[in-house]
């Protein structure tokens, strides 16, 4: 699939963006705090994370403030 993004590659953008990993609980997701959002990626199965929940984040991301378009572009999609 083209255009896909890796939870790695997610990971990566948030914590250069200001974001910070939450300690982890009982659970297999993995949060991240931010300027005002708070973002979950699965932290077990296939790397590349599904069209929806990559525009999940994104709808959070805008909400939040940052700019739908830089992000897209700084993600590679």
């Amino acid at each position: 699939m083209s255009n896909q993004v890796t939870r790695r590659e997610m990971e990566t953008w948030l914590l250069s963006n200001g974001f910070r990993k939450l300690k982890g609980g009982m659970t297999g997701h993995v949060q991240y705090e931010g300027p005002g959002v708070k973002i979950t990626l699965p932290g077990h199965g296939p790397q590349d994370l599904t069209k929806k929940h990559v525009a999940l984040i994104l709808r959070a991301l805008t909400a939040a403030g940052f700019d739908r378009e830089r992000v897209r572009r700084e993600l590679g999609l």
